[in-house]
């Protein structure tokens, strides 16, 4: 694991992320962290302060490896900070009752001290040493065996849950490869080992080795140049903490919480840094599409990055209400821009070929509703339509009711079954003239009409509703498979009016879940694009905000 910890370290290309898991660490190792860095803030010299065994540790911290030009100059110069230390924080920052207390002031790096910059250090350090000021070197290496032993120890994960971690971690270069492994260490960890039972510190210690085991996860996925392993990771992790917590009634214990906060943050960040990375592809015409190789191929990856990109807009909605001093309008407004461009500069994203691609269709719609681009939507619903009408009358690339590859390969190469036979169930058409009624959009609704009367007439037209069950399978699997109720048949009214009583009636009915007691809805969001689990009908019924 060593090599495993030390490689990511060399990952970390940003200070800020040295930053913030060297005060895990220390926390890990039964230090009391007193001062965490502050950005624009004079520090003089000390990144991180701790105490541990009666002992103040001073910390200032680098990146990479510190060479003979770092030592007096440039950005990361390393005198300068230890002159800081000793001749102004020592008198003037440090607390009066750590003032006469051993110190150690630290040098840390995620990197090696290069040869060319020993002797100075050697120097610097022998005449500075007093006797309660020592000096010490943290590198790479230092930093790979404390986390080893801390975080990574054999108490918290035994070698068979290691062997998993590292499968995962050689294959995630492997684009078909699904993170299994990974999965089942986290189940291990969280899930199998009865951990809810143990103390909170070593609770918290498990949860802080999951955060670390994520970040490598991420990282690993960044130097293969591939995210996608990294967003998956973040998703499913951050539902299976929710879990733990909820689920052992752990959420009120803030040291839990803020590891939760962390990988939400983790996530956060790596679909945002996904999101950054597709944007020149989506704003050239086909560019997602792979030069039209293959439709069926071409059809699933547009529509799980139409649900990516979704489902980050509807993230970035959240942070204005959530951490409003980080919320970037224009960041925003780009989102919902590359959102529309994505469906012009692809027409796939017209042709949906699973029945449960109306998941990212529905993330999508309710995200350009927030931004009331209704007009947009109306162009968007018919061509949706229209491409399934005129699908499914040619017989191929209709949407089928099973999520099975075989049988979209089957239904579009020759099968032996009646197209009829592919769409026995339809959760998509009723969605869309949910959407319809919700908008206003008339014409759209009598077009959806008479396809379902054409095509779908045999068809069982379905809504799933979420039951209070909902909060024991979400945040671990599809919930719609173990809970709730399927509202079926569902009629398709000629009348847009007709439909609009039938929704008023859910609306009134009970059937809705309240929302109001769970503690984070957008979870619901991230599951129904993860698990595949169907959107919640709050988003087609409901005229309040539900995030």
């Amino acid at each position: 694991m060593k090599l495993i910890i030390k490689e990511y370290l060399s990952l970390l290309k940003e200070s800020k992320e040295l930053d913030s898991l060297i005060p895990e660490l220390l926390l890990a190792m039964g230090h009391e962290v007193i001062s965490k860095p502050h950005i624009g803030v004079n520090q003089f010299g000390v990144d991180v302060v701790s105490i541990s065994n009666n002992e103040i540790y001073l910390f200032t911290i680098k990146q990479g490896n510190i060479a003979r030009g770092d030592w007096n100059t440039g950005d990361q110069a390393v005198k300068p900070s230890l002159d800081s230390i000793l001749n102004v924080y020592i008198h003037t920052h440090l607390e009066e009752q750590y003032k006469n207390l051993p110190i150690k002031i630290i040098l840390a790096t995620n990197g090696d001290m290069e040869q060319t910059i020993k002797l100075e250090w050697s120097q610097y350090t022998i005449n500075n040493s007093k006797d309660k000021i020592k000096f010490e070197f943290w590198g790479g290496d230092k930093l790979a065996i404390e986390i080893e032993e801390y975080i990574f120890n054999e108490f918290i994960i035994p070698k068979e849950q290691r062997s998993l971690f590292r499968k995962a971690l050689a294959l995630i270069g492997d684009t078909d490869y699904d993170l299994r492994d990974y999965y089942q260490f986290l189940d291990e960890i969280l899930f199998k080992n009865e951990l809810e039972k143990e103390s909170d510190k070593v609770i918290l210690k498990a949860l802080r080795l999951v955060y670390l085991s994520l970040n490598i996860v991420v990282y690993w996925s960044q130097s293969e140049n591939n995210l996608k392993p990294g967003l998956l990771a973040t998703e499913r992790t951050l539902l299976n903490i929710y879990e733990f917590l909820y689920k052992n009634n752990f959420m009120k214990k803030r040291k839990f919480k803020e590891i939760l906060d962390k990988v939400y943050e983790k996530n956060f960040q790596t679909i945002e840094s996904y999101c950054k990375k597709i944007y020149p592809l989506i704003e050239v015409e086909n560019g997602l599409s792979f030069r039209g190789h293959d439709f069926l191929q071409e059809s699933l990856i547009l529509f799980e990055q139409l649900g990516i990109l979704a489902l980050y807009g509807n993230l970035y909605y959240l942070l204005a209400y959530t951490d409003e001093d980080n919320f970037d309008y224009r960041k925003y407004e780009g989102i919902n821009t590359h959102l529309k461009l994505m469906i012009k500069n692809h027409k796939g994203l017209y042709n949906p070929v699973y029945d449960e691609h109306i998941i990212d269709i529905s993330l999508a719609l309710h995200l350009l509703y927030l931004w009331d681009e209704i007009e947009f939507i109306d162009e968007w619903i018919y061509n949706l339509i229209s491409h399934i009408e005129f699908a499914y009358y040619q017989g191929s690339y209709f949407p089928i009711d099973t999520n099975n590859f075989e049988d979209l390969v089957e239904c579009n190469l020759g099968g032996k079954k009646e197209k009829k036979e592919y769409i026995v169930t339809s959760t998509l058409i009723p969605t869309l003239a949910f959407w319809c009624v919700k908008l206003g959009l008339i014409e759209n609704y009598k077009y959806l009409y008479k396809v379902s009367q054409e095509i779908y007439k045999d068809s069982t037209l379905q809504i799933w509703f979420a039951d209070k069950d909902i909060e024991n399978f979400v945040y671990k699997m599809n919930a719609s498979s173990k809970s709730g109720y399927v509202f079926a048949p569902l009629p398709i009214y000629e009348n847009i009016s007709q439909m609009g009583d039938i929704v008023e009636k859910l609306k009134n009915s009970g059937h809705l879940i309240k929302l109001e007691n769970i503690e984070m809805p957008i979870l619901y969001f991230i599951s129904s694009r993860y698990f595949r689990m169907p959107v919640l009908p709050h988003v087609l019924i409901d005229s309040k905000d539900i995030l």
